[in-house]
């Protein structure tokens, strides 16, 4: 699997523009995974997003 280009966000936390990193991956079913993008500088969460395994 291959690393997602994401563009620069906003964080809440620290206030700067950074680039989100995969922070974690869970199984929801065989077919769908949850992956979390969290800030390199704070570690918050900033995005979710559901992904269809084919």
């Amino acid at each position: 699997m291959g690393e997602r280009k994401l563009s620069t966000v906003i964080c809440p936390n620290c206030k700067r523009p950074v680039k989100p990193k995969e922070c974690s991956r869970k199984s929801l079913s065989k077919r769908y995974i949850l992956v979390t993008y969290c800030c390199p500088r704070c570690g918050a969460e900033l995005l979710t997003e559901h992904i269809e395994v084919t």
